[in-house]
């Protein structure tokens, strides 16, 4: 089945933040129709969905969960990439980038 990547970044809130990160990180890394992902950088997922699955599905269901927070979903061509990453982040994304 085809998938499709996208890059969910949002904005911490510094000391004073008391957002339960770890329990967002359980509801969406075990979401309906969530294949994979990769967290290699603290404010970022990369998520690997289903191909019927949109960045406003994404937005509404991230939205509901962290309604206080600044944060963009925007799908990836995980083809095209370059950065400073662990040699296991570029192998994880390198898993994915013919899909």
């Amino acid at each position: 089945m085809f998938k499709k990547a996208y890059i969910l970044n949002f904005d911490k809130g510094g000391l004073l933040d008391n957002f339960d990160y770890k329990s967002f990180h359980e509801i969406l890394t075990n979401a309906k129709g969530v294949f994979d992902w990769w967290h290699y950088l603290e404010s970022s997922y990369i998520i690997i969905v289903d191909n019927h699955i949109t960045a406003n599905n994404i937005s509404d269901f991230v939205r509901t969960r962290m309604s206080n927070k600044y944060f963009i979903v925007v799908e990836l061509n995980l083809s095209n990439h370059n950065g400073w990453l662990p040699q296991e982040a570029w192998e994880w994304i390198n898993k994915y980038k013919h899909q």
